[in-house]
């Protein structure tokens, strides 16, 4: 069976128009053309496409069930032709970014509206990762690319890398909080009277770990360090977080930040990504990424 695309063409330019020479002046072909494709759709098919015996042409429901298929072929056909030619220009069909929040994220965004300048195709797709699952999304292929990669790298010959810098962590607590009126710096004791809040490491594969944990019997968990933010200005608990996600609640005077004796946290962050099968989407991203003057953006 050969249903040539002209033919469906045809037969569906004929349903919208409801009369053959109206289908013709679409297509910009004879009436006769347009006759003879849907005859040849029919020949093809073994079930008569049209009603031929009203002045208006209508279809069969035959005939409906075909244009229905064919839309959905000529749909298929188009993308086919336009994610081969994508593939063969090496444009990737999508490029998946895992992202921490430990960064500033306006900066990616930005790079995100000029890679789109391009118009190359490529789609891109943002994920959230925390802690560990940084790593775990690029060695589960969950991600093409990762900026801001949490703690030292795991040795793996076919992952690129390269240092981020260092981020510090603030002990923050909302400002009713009965830690915000103590002397600084706070004892360990003194913090671990109080519920900790903390972000959940995201690893599936690599064993999850937890940079800011205290030993606090009382803890609460939430997905990312945005819910932290959120549970500690409800003053239902205290947690680490970078100063640049909540240096605005701090001039507002909502969030105390304070000082740990012999206590100094902060993360270590890195890019990185598969050196094989790399696309030109990845490229455009990672040769940014090189860049010590672009990665400083972030921090």
């Amino acid at each position: 069976m050969s249903l040539k695309p002209e033919y469906l063409k045809a037969l569906i330019a004929t349903e919208r128009n409801g009369s053959l020479s109206a289908a013709a002046a679409e297509l910009g072909i004879t009436v006769s053309s347009v006759s003879y494709a849907i005859r040849q759709l029919e020949t093809e098919l073994a079930e008569c496409l049209l009603n031929r015996d009203n002045y208006r042409v209508s279809l069969t429901e035959a005939g409906q069930a075909a244009a229905s298929y064919g839309r959905q072929i000529l749909h298929l056909q188009s993308s086919l032709v336009a994610e081969v030619g994508q593939i063969s220009s090496g444009w990737e069909k999508e490029l998946c970014i895992a992202f921490t929040n430990m960064l500033r994220s306006e900066v990616l965004y930005q790079w995100i509206s000029e890679f789109y300048r391009l118009n190359s195709g490529t789609r891109i797709r943002i994920i959230r990762e925390v802690y560990n699952g940084t790593w775990d999304a690029l060695y589960d292929k969950r991600a093409d690319l990762v900026i801001g990669a949490i703690g030292r790298p795991p040795h793996e010959v076919d992952v690129q890398y390269v240092p981020m810098g260092r981020r510090d962590l603030y002990l923050a607590m909302a400002a009713d909080h009965p830690l915000a009126v103590l002397p600084e710096p706070l004892s360990m004791m003194q913090i671990s009277q109080y519920r900790l809040v903390d972000a959940g490491d995201s690893s599936r594969l690599i064993q999850s770990s937890n940079v800011t944990a205290f030993n606090n019997s009382d803890q609460l968990t939430v997905p990312d360090l945005f819910a932290q933010k959120e549970a500690i200005l409800t003053g239902i608990g205290v947690g680490f977080l970078p100063l640049y996600l909540i240096e605005n609640e701090i001039a507002q005077g909502r969030i105390k930040v304070r000082e740990v004796v012999n206590r100094e946290s902060s993360v270590e962050l890195f890019t990185c990504w598969r050196q094989s099968g790399r696309g030109k989407a990845l490229e455009w991203f990672t040769e940014r990424l090189l860049q010590s003057d672009c990665r400083a953006q972030f921090i």
